[in-house]
C-alpha cells in the first residue's frame, strides 16, 4: 500500500506594523506613543499615512488614510517621515533569515511572505509550532522586531491566521480544523474579494466565509465562473496554491486611495496622486524593478471607473517620467464637474533593474490607451 503524503504545512509570516516598528526601534523615545509614518499634516496637509503603530490604530488610524484625518482621530499622534532605505535593507535581511527556515520561500511584500515547511516538519503540526517559535525568536533577536505567524495547510488560511492574534501572534490551524476556523470571517478576507464583489455576495446572502461554505458550489460557479470556483475552494480549505519562489518581476505594482470626501478638479486631485506616485516609486526602487507603462485609475462618485495608460519607449526606474505621465493622464481622465472618490496608479511592463537609466529625452511616450 502506498504511503500517504505528509499534510502540507505552510507559514504566513507578517511583520507587525513594520515601518512604524522600525522607526520606534531606531528612536526608542517613541516607544508606547501613537506613531504614524507619513508627512506631518501641519506642514504637508496632502500627505498619506503609510502605516501606524498599534497605539495609533486603537484610534482608527490606518494605512492610506490622509494624514489630516489621522490627526483628527488621534490628536496626540507623532508623525515621522519614512526612511525607505532602512525598510528595504531590513526587509532583505528578514527574508534571508526566513529562507534558512523554509523548504521554499515566497515573499509577497516588503514585510510578509509564505514559507513551505512541509518537508522540514515532516507534516507534523506540533513540530511546525516549535519551528514558528524559533522563527519569531530569531526575528526578535536579529532585528529587535516582532512578527505574527499563521500556520495552516493552505495559503489562504495561513494568511488569515497570521492576522488573528496580532501583534506578536502565533495561530495554528490544523488540516481538520480549516473549515471551522475560516467560517466566522468576512468574505472580504478572501484574496480577490473587494468591496464590489463583497456587495454582490451580500445580495446572495453570503457575508461570511461560513455562508460560502453552505452555498451550493455549482450555483456559485454558474454565477461567478472560475472566480466562484476559487472562492468556494478557499472557503472549504481546498485551495492548492503553492509557495512559489520568485523567478522574476510581477506583472505590475500599484497603489490607490479612497478619499474621505470626494474631490473634483486637477488642483485638488494632483497632490493626492503625487503622494501615491512617490510612494509607489519607492516600492519600485526597493524591489529593484524598472517599468515602461503607467496606468491611472479614477473611480467617480457614481462608482464609474475610468482608466488611462501611457507607455515609454524604454524601461526606466526614474521618478520623473511617472510624475509627468501621471499629470498627463490625470488631465485626460478628468470629467469636468464630476467628483472622484478613489484614485490609483499602476506601473507595469516591469523588468529587473538594469543600467543605464533613461534620460528625459529618451523616455518620450510611444503609446496610450
Amino acid at each position: 500500500m502506498a504511503s500517504r503524503a505528509a499534510p502540507r504545512v505552510l507559514f504566513h509570516v507578517d511583520m507587525d506594523a513594520f515601518y512604524a516598528a522600525l522607526e520606534i526601534r531606531e528612536n526608542p523615545e517613541l516607544e508606547g506613543k501613537p506613531v504614524v509614518v507619513g508627512a506631518d499634516p501641519h506642514k504637508h496637509p496632502r500627505g498619506v499615512v503609510l502605516t501606524a503603530s498599534y497605539e495609533a490604530r486603537k484610534f482608527g488610524v490606518r494605512s492610506a488614510m490622509s494624514c489630516v484625518q489621522a490627526v483628527r482621530l488621534c490628536p496626540d499622534a507623532v508623525f515621522v517621515p519614512p526612511h525607505f532605505e532602512l525598510y528595504g535593507r531590513v526587509s532583505s535581511e528578514i527574508m534571508e533569515l526566513l529562507r534558512g527556515f523554509a523548504d521554499h520561500l515566497q515573499p509577497t511584500g516588503i514585510e510578509e511572505g509564505y514559507l513551505d515547511v512541509t518537508t522540514r516538519c515532516g507534516g507534523n503540526y506540533g513540530r511546525a509550532r516549535e519551528l514558528a517559535v524559533e522563527v519569531k525568536a530569531a526575528v526578535r533577536k536579529e532585528q529587535r522586531l516582532t512578527c505574527s505567524v499563521g500556520i495552516a495547510p493552505t495559503k489562504a488560511a495561513a494568511k488569515i491566521a497570521s492576522d488573528f492574534e496580532k501583534p506578536d501572534g502565533l495561530t495554528v490551524v490544523e488540516p481538520d480544523h480549516v473549515v471551522e476556523f475560516l467560517a466566522p470571517f468576512s468574505v472580504r478576507k478572501i484574496l480577490g474579494v473587494g468591496p464590489k464583489t463583497a456587495d454582490r455576495f451580500k445580495e446572495l446572502g453570503l457575508e461570511t466565509i461560513g455562508d460560502v461554505q453552505g452555498y451550493n458550489r455549482q450555483d456559485l460557479v454558474e454565477l461567478l465562473g472560475a472566480f466562484g470556483e476559487y472562492v468556494h475552494d478557499v472557503a472549504m480549505g481546498g485551495d492548492t496554491g503553492e509557495v512559489v519562489e520568485p523567478s522574476g518581476p510581477p506583472e505590475s505594482i500599484s497603489t490607490e486611495t479612497t478619499f474621505e470626501h470626494d474631490l473634483a478638479g486637477y488642483d485638488s486631485l494632483w497632490p493626492e496622486l503625487e503622494a501615491l506616485v512617490k510612494s509607489l516609486h519607492e516600492q519600485l526602487r526597493l524591489e529593484k524593478y524598472a517599468f515602461r507603462t503607467v496606468t491611472l485609475k479614477a473611480k467617480y462618485s457614481n462608482f464609474e471607473i475610468h482608466t488611462r495608460s501611457r507607455s515609454l519607449k524604454i524601461h526606466t526606474t526614474d521618478l520623473e517620467p511617472i510624475l509627468v505621465l501621471s499629470q498627463l493622464l490625470l488631465r485626460e481622465i478628468l470629467i469636468p464637474g464630476r467628483k472622484v472618490r478613489l484614485i490609483g496608479v499602476r506601473l507595469s511592463n516591469l523588468q529587473d533593474h538594469v543600467a543605464p537609466q533613461a534620460t528625459l529625452s529618451r523616455w518620450s511616450t510611444v503609446s496610450k490607451a
